[in-house]
């Protein structure tokens, strides 16, 4: 029985362009087996238990749940497999990406540095050193945190990463889940911030903090920024954030 030591890569991105692109740049890349594609988290994680792939190529900023993540899940269902980062922008994921050493490419992916970082994938591909750079990677991203904030009837315990947005309603603070629902807590805008203190979060407004890995779009002649939950949601931002919010994206 002849065994197969090909590397299987399982592509992840919302977008069929750069699902395609991949594709055509790992054709002649020796060694190589794309074995799914998944446009979401939530199909990733069936490829996954289907067809176990060696490596991911992930792309990190996706509508609902972005590529972090399916990190925090692959690590709580015990799948700890290769993982390249992929991303157009985000200076405060590369940063934790650098910290926990994982492998990035920038959009658009330069075909000899996905060659590159295929190899030395291959040449790591027995690092039994991976799952403690999961939770490395997890832990500077702040994931798998929650926090308890108080509501008129008692309290709530939520994860920071499902908020899509906070507003300001007097002394009180109005969360958009990105489950689509709204919770009302007895906090006011400048508590939450600092209860948020996170590069994930931006404060929009004196009256808006929202968390910009659920941000899709900026129009900045309208100032309104476009945040994508189950539904979405638009929230006007200060004229004199705008140039801070742009500098974000820039690497």
């Amino acid at each position: 029985m002849m065994i197969d030591d090909h590397i299987r890569v399982l592509i992840v991105d919302d977008e069929p362009e750069a699902r395609d692109l991949l594709t055509m740049l790992l054709e002649p890349v020796k060694g190589v087996k794309i074995v799914g594609y998944a446009e979401n988290v939530d199909e990733a994680l069936v490829q996954v238990a289907q067809n176990a792939p060696d490596l991911i190529l992930l792309d990190i900023q996706m509508p609902r749940k972005n590529g972090f993540k399916l990190v925090e899940s692959l690590r709580d269902s015990e799948y700890y497999l290769g993982i390249i980062f992929i991303t157009a922008y985000d200076e405060y994921a590369i940063k934790a990406v650098k910290a926990s050493a994982f492998d990035y490419l920038l959009k658009p992916v330069d075909p000899e540095l996905l060659k590159d970082a295929i190899w030395r994938f291959r040449e790591e591909k027995q690092n039994k050193m991976l799952n403690e750079r999961v939770d490395n990677l997890l832990n500077n991203l702040g994931l798998g945190r929650r926090i308890k904030v108080n509501t008129r009837t008692g309290f709530l315990v939520i994860d920071p990463e499902e908020i899509v947005c906070c507003t300001a309603d007097g002394n009180y603070t109005e969360i958009v889940m990105a489950n689509g629902r709204v919770e009302i807590i007895s906090s006011n805008l400048g508590s939450m911030e600092k209860e948020l203190a996170d590069d994930s979060f931006f404060r929009a407004s004196r009256s808006a903090l929202i968390n910009i890995t659920h941000l899709t779009h900026v129009n900045s002649k309208t100032a309104i920024c476009r945040l994508q939950g189950e539904s979405v949601v638009e929230i006007t931002v200060a004229r004199n954030r705008l140039r801070k919010l742009e500098k974000i994206w820039k690497v």
